[in-house]
Order: C-alpha cells, then sequence, then structure tokens
C-alpha cells in the first residue's frame, strides 16, 4: 500500500524545515516534500529574473505555475501507484479533496500537524522568517491559517490513518495525540494539552473520550 504524507499546521510552526525530520527514512531519503510556498517564490524570482516586473502578472503566472506542477505530481504519483508528501494549509473543505483522492485509491494517509501556543507566535515566527529571506505571510492570512487548520482537521481526523499533533511552541517539541488506525498511540493527560488544541478540536476530544479516556 503506497503511503500519502501530509504536512501541516500554524504558520512558522516548522512545516518546511523541522516537519521533513518527522517522516520515515524512506520518505526522507527517496522522496522530496512538495513546498507549494517555496516554488512560488522561487518561480516568481525567475520571472523577475526574465524582465517580467508587473508584480501582479509575476505572481498570477507564479501561482499558475505552482497549481500545474502539483496537479501533474498528483497524477503521476497516483497512476504509478507511488507515495507522495507535500506540505501546505488546509482551511476549507476543497484542500481536503486531495487526500481524500488518495484514500479512495487505496492510499495510507499520514497527517503531521505541527501547532503553536497562538496566532501571534505564529506571526513573530514569520516576521523573523521573512528578516532572514522566507516567505511572509500578512496577518489577517497567519490568523485564518492558524484557526481554519484547526477547524478543519477537527472536521475531517477521521479520514487520517496516523494522525500525530505536535506542539512546537518551544524549542523541545511536544507530541500531544498520536491515532494509528482509529486507536490512539500516545495521548498526554488532558491537564498538559495546550489550550490550543482543547480549545480547538473539540470533535476529536470528544472521540478521544469516547476511547475509555478521561479529562482528570
Amino acid at each position: 500500500m503506497p503511503d500519502l504524507f501530509i504536512i501541516t499546521g500554524s504558520n512558522g510552526a516548522g512545516k518546511s524545515s523541522v516537519g521533513p525530520t518527522y517522516l520515515p527514512d524512506y520518505i526522507k531519503k527517496s522522496y522530496t516534500v512538495f513546498d507549494g510556498d517555496k516554488l512560488f517564490m522561487q518561480r516568481q524570482r525567475e520571472l523577475w529574473k526574465q524582465g517580467l516586473r508587473a508584480h501582479k502578472e509575476a505572481k498570477k503566472l507564479a501561482f499558475s505555475f505552482v497549481v500545474e506542477t502539483f496537479d501533474n505530481l498528483v497524477e503521476n504519483a497516483i497512476r504509478t501507484n507511488d507515495s507522495f508528501a507535500y506540505e501546505g494549509h488546509f482551511t476549507n473543505d476543497a484542500t481536503w479533496d486531495i487526500p481524500k483522492r488518495f484514500k479512495e485509491h487505496g492510499y495510507s494517509v499520514h497527517l503531521l500537524f505541527l501547532g503553536l501556543d497562538s496566532p501571534d507566535l505564529s506571526e513573530l515566527r514569520v516576521i523573523d522568517r521573512s528578516k532572514e529571506g522566507g516567505h511572509y505571510v500578512d496577518h489577517l492570512t497567519i490568523r485564518d491559517n492558524f484557526y481554519g487548520n484547526l477547524e478543519k482537521l477537527d472536521k475531517y481526523f477521521a479520514l487520517i490513518d496516523h494522525l500525530k499533533i505536535i506542539d512546537t511552541s518551544s524549542t523541545i517539541h511536544l507530541l500531544l495525540v498520536q491515532v494509528d488506525h482509529g486507536t490512539i498511540a500516545h495521548i498526554l493527560p488532558f491537564s498538559k494539552l495546550p489550550p490550543w488544541f482543547s480549545d480547538n478540536l473539540k470533535h476529536l476530544t470528544d472521540w478521544i473520550l469516547t476511547q475509555g479516556y478521561t479529562k482528570i
């Protein structure tokens, strides 16, 4: 059975820098995690170097290039029954169509969610990153991604075969919950779960309680 690996979570939580380190060795050695933001920036710079100085047009062309590249990679993976890995934000129902499609083709879906304490911390991380030449994200988008990712994870977690939720707010990362094929493999005591988890993942929390765990 081929595998689909998804890395998602808050802006600045480490999806690109930290996320791939949590992937199994065979993925790290043989596959590249598709990073749409990185590819977008690269393509936009190429267009500028080619003389396209109109910002809106360069942005539009770069975005189209990313979408086409991603769609082709997805089609090729499914056609060849090959594993695939990508990162991104899953803030609306349409973004979950790709995981659903892989699942329908017999893939095992793995999702790594990297969370932060608050949208404010997310924004600080983004500002620090952009000062070093990294991808900038505006204030509103950061908040939309912070809460939108959590909202849709809470809605679609049953779709995921292997789920890991990790808090990367500090230098020492904390594995909060791990679920494998509907069985809880790891969970912190409820009293130690951060507010961003308990306040936003209510359906997941309710499901955990049905598995015999308590909030004590």
